[in-house]
């Protein structure tokens, strides 16, 4: 399909209808992009402040399995379907890190976070939550630090994977606790204090 069409330099890929393997065909861009039941789909850079969120939790993760113990990917395209690149906020494999870098993420990943921005919130709780459900991503966490109908301004939601299905995860009020990382809890405190609440 991405044969077919002639980006216009001002309007990039966005729009164009293609596999993932065209999409991958693409290289590195300018743009962050992402693909969406195969449309190319343009959204915004993370702030500063929602990347201090993904360097918490990926903080706390290795301060508890070691650096050498997973191996975490932020901001990095993984194809979860033919027609379907996403580039999560932290997508974590409870292994150690390879010395050979993968050319691209194609298996699912134990752990993947979502950091939700104001406006992009159905779509972590619907299209990329059914995604990595159907992909096969054990745990999904999803840390709304924006979230105005909560009293104490930030939500967390967590799901994990039985049977080919998301069910939900018990988040206390202090903490998250993984099943998938034996042992780990993430300190939800200290992600209050980043959110100011």
């Amino acid at each position: 399909m991405l044969s077919e069409h002639v980006p216009r330099r001002d309007a990039g890929f966005a729009g164009l209808l293609m596999s993932a393997e065209e999409y991958f065909a693409l290289g590195e861009t300018e743009e962050r992009y992402e693909l969406v039941n195969g449309v190319v789909v343009m959204s915004p850079s993370p702030t500063p402040r929602h990347w201090r969120f993904v360097r918490e939790i990926l903080g706390q993760l290795d301060s508890f399995c070691g650096p050498n113990a997973i191996d975490p990917y932020s901001e990095t395209d993984i194809r979860v379907a033919s027609s379907m690149v996403l580039r999560p906020d932290l997508c974590v494999y409870l292994r150690p890190p390879s010395e050979r870098v993968p050319d691209r993420l194609v298996e699912p990943p134990d752990l993947v976070v979502e950091i939700s921005s104001p406006g992009n919130k159905s779509y972590d709780l619907q299209t990329k939550h059914g995604a990595y459900e159907r992909f096969g991503v054990k745990e999904y966490w999803m840390v709304d630090p924006w979230d105005p109908h909560e009293p104490p301004g930030m939500r967390v939601r967590a799901w994990r994977l039985e049977r080919g299905a998301y069910v939900d995860m018990e988040v206390g009020a202090d903490r998250l606790v993984s099943r998938v990382i034996d042992g780990f809890s993430l300190d939800l405190g200290r992600l209050r204090r980043l959110a100011g609440v």
